[in-house]
């Protein structure tokens, strides 16, 4: 099953990149950074049933609580397909237990703001 899936991950290219809201604040991340949250993302996604021959976009928003819990995990704007959108979700949210370390303003932790914009290109 891990090798399947592990196929069907290099099967797709998933360019996952974050925006935040918060202006004048330190930079909140996850353990292991930024390329270690999309690799996660990545392996929670199942599209073994999905086939698509042109690349398509879908974008995820959620928070990070200054106690560095990720909250609220919506989808901003949909691919297009209802299932194929409530698995990403669903493979986002199944991550949500792993602490961040919040973003701090003035030396405080404070609730910050994530935009995820994924572009899913066709298998080759």
């Amino acid at each position: 099953m891990i090798r399947i899936l592990f196929l069907l991950l290099t099967m797709f290219s998933l360019k996952v990149s974050g925006q935040e809201a918060t202006q004048n604040s330190s930079d909140k991340s996850m353990p292991g950074g930024l390329n270690s949250f999309r690799a996660e993302v990545a392996k929670q996604i199942d599209l073994s049933d999905f086939i698509w021959n042109e690349p398509f976009k879908l974008v995820v928003t959620f928070n990070v609580s200054k106690e560095g819990k990720m909250e609220n995990v919506k989808l901003e704007e949909s691919s297009g397909n209802a299932e194929f959108d409530q698995r990403i979700l669903d493979g986002i949210k199944r991550i949500r237990k792993k602490k961040w370390t919040p973003a701090s303003k003035d030396g405080q932790h404070i609730d910050s703001f994530f935009r995820l914009p994924m572009t899913f290109h066709p298998p080759k």
